[in-house]
């Protein structure tokens, strides 16, 4: 990961991004892997190159009344345990959120365990509500200041056009953008680590 391991070619601010990068998508690889849920991985794609990978698995049951009570049910649409994307792309994230709340529908609930400290007060910004441990939980329908619907239906962020990706120290804005899904009920998730960050100049 290029930018990580170069930091003298790089602002500080760029440099700590992919360093953070770098060290979730490393720490990913070791995490417990359930062959027995479903797996999806989103990747955005800015032209040609990829800039941020999503990881979801679910839906999932919690268990207790005080889950219920906040939420109204106990039923996450989602999991969300990875989110990596290039340091030189803003937003990218957001986007491929964005992109996971469309997946689940009318009604989502998207639990996020973000793999470094530090983010929590993104999360808060994005409308997720701490409920213990390393557990985040994102209901759009409690937070429209963040979270819309737009004329076709789809969740978006409030105040963002239907394309919104920026690049920071870069003013080349003409790139296609795409958000692209691979499936994985079998295999081991590291192969689309490996596929996404091999030989790329990202993290």
């Amino acid at each position: 990961m290029n930018i990580a391991i170069n930091p003298q070619e790089y602002s500080d601010f760029v440099s700590k991004k992919a360093e953070r990068a770098a060290t979730v998508a490393g720490s990913y690889s070791a995490t417990h892997y359930d062959p027995a849920g479903p797996v999806r991985f989103f990747s955005y794609q800015l032209g040609d190159e990829t800039v941020g990978l999503l990881r979801a698995g679910g839906p999932v049951r919690i268990k207790g009344e005080t889950f219920r009570e906040k939420f109204g049910r106990n039923d996450l649409t989602s999991v969300v345990d990875l989110r990596v994307t290039h340091p030189l792309v803003e937003n990218a994230g957001d986007i491929l959120l964005e992109h996971q709340l469309r997946e689940d529908g009318d009604d989502p609930l998207i639990l996020s365990k973000p793999g470094l400290p530090g983010m929590e007060p993104r999360l808060a910004e994005m409308g997720f509500v701490h409920v213990g441990r390393n557990h985040w939980v994102l209901d759009p329908h409690q937070h429209p200041e963040v979270w819309t619907k737009n004329e076709n239906d789809q969740w978006q962020r409030v105040g963002k056009p239907t394309k919104y990706l920026s690049k920071v120290e870069d003013d080349d804005a003409a790139a296609e953008s795409t958000v692209q899904a691979d499936y994985s009920d079998e295999d081991d998730p590291s192969v689309y680590l490996e596929r996404v960050f091999t030989g790329l100049s990202m993290e």
